[in-house]
């Protein structure tokens, strides 16, 4: 098992979103960090995302 934590990229979206609504069981996740990436405060380098052997396994969001 080889883990990589590494900032999010375009590409990762969709995972990321399917991450977020299972983890917390519901699609408003995936939303909220949906809509925060429109924010001007947000800050691309604080979106992380983990991978196991090169697959999408969880997200993090810092946000002010």
């Amino acid at each position: 098992m080889i883990l990589k934590i590494r900032p999010e990229t375009p590409p990762d979206y969709p995972a990321i979103t399917e991450v977020n609504n299972l983890d917390f069981g519901q699609p408003a996740e995936g939303k909220l960090v949906e809509t925060l990436r429109k924010n001007p405060k947000f800050v691309p380098e604080l979106s992380l995302v983990a991978e196991v052997d090169g697959k999408i396994a969880g997200h993090i969001l810092f946000f002010r």
